[in-house]
């Protein structure tokens, strides 16, 4: 008998030191400190493998660039020992070792993970002109864009956080929250809500499971 329970926690020790040398699609990013660098691929950003390091540095646009020159509102850039820097391209995303930035017209910061993680995407546009009529003058009026938008953290595939996406592609996954999602007239502005219980309620599986 005494045998027996030794065989037996040994077989337990061993399932547990596997799962932890195989973690689920994104469990690295959660389960300890962040790694400062670059991500080349997606790979990378979910196992928290950044493949590249140095003096990576966001360095933000003007407005006028956003809307002009239709650049980004920033770029990351890379300072060598001089100070000289050098725009970086081809690339996923980054990490400073505290937040994670995913390359989508620009970085924008990752704001919960999950099976779905989130971000989202900001930029300027020009608006319609609009007078002035105490100088009597014809101003431009900044428009600033927000797009919430989820990754899924087994494929990779990135999703606008939109009513459409959520019920055709996101939560029928989980019938009951779709259940849920469809009885609820208030869902138009729960967006988040959604995202949020589904992955509470949803675990992206084990390595080779």
């Amino acid at each position: 008998m005494k045998q027996w329970c030794c065989l037996w926690g040994f077989i337990c020790l061993c399932l547990m030191t596997t799962a932890q040398d195989n973690p689920g699609p994104g469990q690295a990013l959660q389960a300890g400190r962040l790694k400062k660098g670059l991500y080349r691929s997606f790979r990378e950003f979910r196992e928290n493998n950044p493949s590249e390091s140095g003096d990576l540095v966001i360095k933000s646009r003007s407005t006028a660039a956003q809307i002009y020159l239709l650049a980004s509102r920033n770029e990351l850039v890379l300072r060598d020992a001089a100070g000289q820097e050098q725009k970086v391209k081809n690339y996923w995303g980054f990490c400073d070792g505290t937040n994670i930035y995913i390359k989508d017209n620009g970085l924008n910061r990752i704001q919960a993970f999950g099976y779905y993680c989130t971000y989202e995407l900001q930029g300027v546009q020009p608006a319609r002109s609009a007078y002035n009529p105490a100088d009597m003058t014809v101003n431009a009026m900044n428009t600033p864009v927000r797009l919430k938008k989820v990754i899924n953290i087994i494929s990779g595939e990135i999703l606008e956080l939109s009513l459409y996406n959520l019920k055709k592609y996101i939560l029928p996954q989980d019938p009951a929250l779709l259940e849920e999602f469809r009885n609820d007239k208030a869902k138009r502005d729960k967006l988040d809500y959604y995202i949020s219980r589904f992955n509470e309620r949803n675990k992206p599986p084990q390595s080779g499971q």
